[in-house]
């Protein structure tokens, strides 16, 4: 689904039920019917990492293409057959379709080189060789050397040793949140989407909806309660991203999440672009700003807030990013101005599931490396997907590359967050300072309970 752009405004998100915008963000009322421009709508990723490799941060992070975020679904086991199945006959099936397969990916290779040589005699015959000399060329292509010394911390920690960074640009999910005693929202059993079930949601996401919150919206308020900043201390990963910035080479951080821990850990407010949108302002359904102090008060006690307008009976909520609401404008505004500054990119806690968002792994240039902090890969096209791309010399834009002959700059730590910075800040021997930062934070948070 398209809608028209313009750069600075923002675009209507929908939900998975799709649920019609809300007004908000901004000041101005802006009915989803009438959004336009702007920001595109969060939606889930494919499974392969976002695709469009030509598209620059500018073009990916204004273009305003209204898109639809939907709910992660379940891969099928393929080994749960029906049973009584004559398992030759799926045997031959399967072998079938690998065999289908793999003759159409060998197919489309013959048909690129075979394009590629038609190109070089047409070139030879005295053709149109702006048109036609990219193809070979590309073939052809040597490899380019890799950025860094290894695909590991050890290798992204000589990097920024070297004085090469200096505009870091840090892009943080709910993982790193978690070691606060937050849950996040995906991981099965634990996570928010499953905890949210005692609320009997039709589903984990209408927590997050427009629709349902005007409906029902004390679920949202449970939730809130659970999510307040000021209940949480800042994780060591939050820490590290405050040392970046104390030594001169964060540019920004980009944040999925709404717990503001990162304002708690220090990081200035410029630093910081709230991606999803957090606890610090709040507005009615219609727009009108609200007091922030109340709607706290009235989320301690679980009691849903309307508007204090007299003309106005809107309910209430914090500027939480829902499905079918505008991204903030800065989001696009700062992704426009910072990525192509951009000279290492740090990748920490997140699925990578939710666009825009899961996007901004492409934007920096093919020549800035990129480290992933996670319990598990993401942002990763298919195999034959990136094979295919290389025959063509193209493979920009398809997300990390961790095991390819091809990978030159994409390193890679599998395990929790705080593991792997603090193993990082060991390796840039900042350690101590972490951990200072760290003890000072959890102090700090324990005072404000007991003020509180």
């Amino acid at each position: 689904r398209r809608q028209a752009a313009r750069r600075g405004g923002g675009v209507a998100m929908e939900s998975s039920e799709n649920a019609p915008a809300s007004p908000e963000q901004g000041d101005d009322v802006v009915p989803r019917e009438a959004a336009r421009g702007g920001e595109p709508a969060r939606e889930e990723a494919p499974q392969s990492s976002d695709v469009d490799g030509d598209a620059s941060a500018s073009e990916r992070a204004t273009t305003g293409d209204s898109r639809e975020r939907r709910e992660e679904g379940h891969e099928v086991d393929a080994g749960n057959a029906p049973a009584g199945g004559d398992d030759s006959e799926d045997d031959a099936r399967s072998d079938g379709s690998d065999s289908s397969s793999e003759e159409e990916v060998s197919g489309l290779a013959a048909l690129i080189r075979k394009l590629a040589l038609k190109a070089e005699e047409k070139k030879a015959a005295g053709g149109d060789e702006s048109a036609l000399s990219s193809a070979p060329a590309a073939v052809a292509a040597e490899p380019l050397p890799p950025v860094l010394s290894s695909f590991d911390l050890r290798g992204v920690a000589e990097h920024i040793r070297s004085g090469k960074c200096s505009n870091i640009i840090v892009m943080a999910g709910a993982g790193i949140s978690v070691s606060a005693g937050i849950p996040d929202f995906r991981t099965p059993g634990t996570g928010l989407y499953d905890n949210l079930a005692k609320y009997d949601l039709p589903h984990p996401t209408a927590v997050f909806e427009l629709d349902f919150f005007r409906s029902n919206p004390e679920p949202f308020y449970l939730l809130a309660a659970e999510l307040y900043p000021g209940r949480y201390p800042p994780t060591p990963t939050h820490h590290f991203v405050r040392l970046l910035h104390e030594k001169g080479l964060l540019l920004r951080c980009f944040t999925q999440n709404i717990d503001s821990l990162e304002a708690a850990a220090g990081v200035p407010a410029d630093k910081i672009v709230a991606a999803h949108g957090n606890f610090d302002s709040a507005r009615c359904l219609s727009g009108h700003a609200a007091c922030v102090l109340e709607v706290k008060k009235h989320v301690d006690r679980g009691e849903v807030m309307r508007c204090a307008r007299d003309d106005c009976d809107a309910l209430v909520k914090p500027d939480i990013v829902f499905f079918g609401e505008n991204l903030p404008e800065r989001f696009g505004e700062k992704a426009h101005s910072d990525f192509p500054k951009c000279d290492l990119l740090v990748v920490a806690g997140t699925s990578l599931a939710v666009h825009p968002f899961a996007g901004l792994v492409n934007h920096p240039g093919e020549d800035v490396p990129r480290l992933l902090v996670n319990r598990e890969r993401v942002g990763e096209a298919d195999a034959r997907v990136r094979a295919m791309a290389a025959l063509v010399g193209h493979t920009a834009g398809l997300g990390f590359d961790f095991d390819s002959e091809t990978n030159r700059r994409d390193a890679l730590f599998l395990g929790d967050c705080d593991d792997g910075f603090r193993e990082l800040a060991r390796l840039l021997g900042w350690d101590a300072e972490l951990e200072t930062l760290v003890e000072a934070g959890k102090a700090e948070t324990r005072g404000g309970k007991d003020a509180g």
